[in-house]
């Protein structure tokens, strides 16, 4: 009995999906819904206390190279006067620590050292900029420096009437005005334009006096980025907002520097174009409206509010913590899909497995016997697949196969073989005959054209020589400068249709004979329309375009430079030296010297100049052509070859 495949599969296939899809159900049923809600809280817990740790690492680096720097200047072991000591100090801070984008001293005249990282195409680089006071004159001059990642000077520039006063900028002020190490709220720097916050302290001299402020500051960007290495999983997000709503952190920065480019201000929560968000600070914001649930507070202090919401048809658990360090009031977000918490439904995969396994043992037992069967006659089909494949037609003998469509696609391997050893003989001849009817087409052409020429014997096929040792050395492909060098052969073929009275006359021709004989190229690009096969497609073209001259002074299209095809602008070159080196009606034959020479005055004008300095580099075996299908020629001594 024969079944087909189509049938065969598809009763398995409907078989084992109701066995699975039931024992899914079931599994599903068995595994009540428990509630996730402790574990999403405690998970989100530590991710936010994990963002306050890494935060606090880098702000109290920050601090603390604040407040060396304050010791080592006020000590006087570092002093403005000395700003290249200074810069190098403020520069190795910064290499230490990768989290800082710029260490600065201002004093109080408004003299001012600045070291700032920067981002390069290719490497970290680093900016030092010293701003003068000159108490004579109100303009302040700087110096703005530009170092490698080695702090080696790539640049320097001079700024002569410097804007800057470090003494009005909140990180200066705030230091005095509170006397210790103090920390500006978050705000867009002013060299970089990059948001950030600045640790700034007073600095005393050891006579308890007043000398200056010191300033390291912390790209906000370095949180962000440490959001976007968290792995919350699809659809979660982690982010910093104060109690404004104002985005201080985000995984993408990019968000928050667009925002500090356009408006010199942080993105308000609803302008970062994520409604899930948005939705997580609505539901903060609607709990904490309300004083009290069950004697329980949701003022948003020291400890987590917990919020739940929908969006886009999902369920939400969402967490806003308060970062307690530095007293900022920052708030850390951070909300995650139910489905990312449901941990224990992970338990019940393995009684899944369980199910999954004798789901698979029986379906591999009720598949082996279809497989078995299968697998050998495909294995057979494949094998005469890759004979074909590799151009080896070679029928195998049929099996005998319980499924119609094997066996009739056996039968049809070898059918499809035997047209196809049919189809090679009958391409192999079509080949050899277009082959020879191209052959006999250009033979009977040429002879044709050469009738026509007025110039010496041999014009043809040395034109063709020469402009097959040219187009190899421009590297053309060998079978292309072969099929050029028996299209150049036709280069002529439209004088056949200009009388023998204008190709022949030894006189200028008039204003009505030129006019004539411009019409050569357009009667034998007429005689080689529609051509079919490659080489009289070539020639086609070379016949039309062959008088166009490199500067657009040609005929008959007035074509410039790489709009007139490359073996037409060979061929020019070719004809013209050949036809320079022999007498003919209107003129008197040249030296292969004064040839050359005349060449290369063209190059640029009428020639393709890269297409003559190929001429050049080959005229020894143009010569040798020459030479050998010239006879009776007097060869004069090879010019010397112009400099490159």
């Amino acid at each position: 009995m024969q079944i087909t495949i189509k049938k065969a599969l598809l009763s398995g296939i409907i078989l084992l999906q109701f066995i699975t899809l039931t024992t899914l159900l079931v599994s599903n049923y068995i595994s009540s819904q428990r509630s996730f809600t402790n574990h999403a809280h405690k998970l989100m817990i530590d991710y936010a206390d994990n963002i306050i740790d890494n935060s606090k690492r880098f702000l109290d680096s920050a601090q603390s190279a604040t407040q060396l720097s304050a010791q080592l200047i006020g000590l006087e072991v570092l002093t403005i006067s000395r700003q290249t000591d200074l810069s190098l100090y403020f520069y190795q801070q910064l290499k230490q620590s990768a989290h800082l984008s710029g260490i600065y001293f201002a004093d109080l005249q408004g003299n001012f050292v600045h070291v700032q990282r920067e981002q390069g195409l290719d490497q970290t680089l680093f900016t030092r900029k010293f701003i003068l006071f000159d108490a004579a004159s109100p303009q302040r001059k700087s110096r703005l420096y530009t170092h490698d990642k080695d702090f080696q000077i790539l640049s320097v520039k001079q700024i002569a009437q410097e804007n800057y006063d470090p003494r009005q900028r909140i990180w200066f002020y705030k230091a005095l005005e509170n006397n210790a190490q103090s920390w500006t709220d978050p705000y867009v720097f002013f060299s970089s334009r990059k948001p950030g916050i600045t640790s700034s302290m007073p600095v005393y001299n050891s006579d308890k006096q007043l000398i200056g402020v010191v300033g390291v500051d912390v790209s906000l960007a370095t949180i962000s980025s440490f959001f976007n290495n968290l792995d919350l999983g699809d659809n979660s997000t982690a982010f910093v907002t104060n109690r404004l709503g104002e985005i201080i952190a985000y995984p993408n920065e990019q968000i928050i520097q667009h925002s500090a480019n356009e408006s010199l201000r942080f993105p308000h929560i609803n302008e970062i174009a994520n409604p899930a968000a948005l939705a997580a600070w609505q539901a903060l914001q609607d709990k904490s409206d309300i004083a009290t649930i069950d004697g329980r507070s949701y003022a948003l202090e020291n400890t987590a509010t917990d919020v739940k919401f929908s969006f886009a048809s999902k369920d939400y658990h969402g967490m806003f913590k308060a970062f307690t360090h530095h007293k900022w009031p920052w708030i850390i977000a951070i909300y995650m899909p139910e489905e990312f918490f449901l941990a224990d439904l992970i338990a019940n995969q393995q009684l899944n497995i369980i199910f999954g396994l004798l789901i698979s043992i029986l379906a591999c037992l009720s598949s082996f016997l279809f497989i078995n069967h299968i697998t050998a006659s495909l294995r057979k089909i494949r094998r005469i697949a890759e004979d074909v494949r590799c151009g080896k037609f070679t029928k195998s003998p049929l099996s005998t196969s319980s499924f119609i469509e094997l066996q009739q696609t056996q039968y049809a391997f070898n059918n499809m073989i035997d047209s196809l050893i049919a189809s090679r003989q009958e391409n192999k001849q079509l080949h050899l005959t277009l082959a020879k009817t191209d052959s006999v087409t250009f033979s009977r052409l040429s002879i044709v054209a050469e009738y026509k020429n007025d110039s010496s014997a041999n014009h043809l096929r040395r034109v063709s020589r020469y402009s097959e040792i040219i187009a190899l050395s421009m590297g053309m492909p060998e079978a292309k400068a072969k099929e050029l060098r028996l299209a150049a052969k036709l280069h002529d073929l439209g004088k056949l249709g200009i009388p023998d009275k204008i190709l022949t006359k030894p006189a200028v021709l008039t204003a009505a004979e030129w006019k004539t004989m411009q019409n050569a190229p357009l009667l034998g690009a007429k005689i080689l329309h529609d051509a079919e096969s490659s080489p009289l497609k070539a020639a086609h073209d070379i016949t039309l375009t062959l008088h166009e001259n490199w500067d657009g002074s040609g005929y008959p299209h007035q074509l410039t430079g790489q709009d007139i095809p490359l073996s037409a602008r060979i061929v020019a070159v070719a004809d013209t030296f050949d036809t320079m080196l022999h007498a003919r009606s209107y003129k008197a034959a040249l030296s292969i010297e004064t040839a050359v020479a005349e060449i290369r005055a063209l190059s640029g004008h009428k020639f393709d100049p890269k297409v003559v300095a190929n001429f050049d580099s080959s005229l020894l075996a143009i010569v040798d052509i020459y030479n050998e299908l010239s006879p009776n020629i007097t060869v004069y001594p090879l010019p010397l070859r112009r400099q490159q």
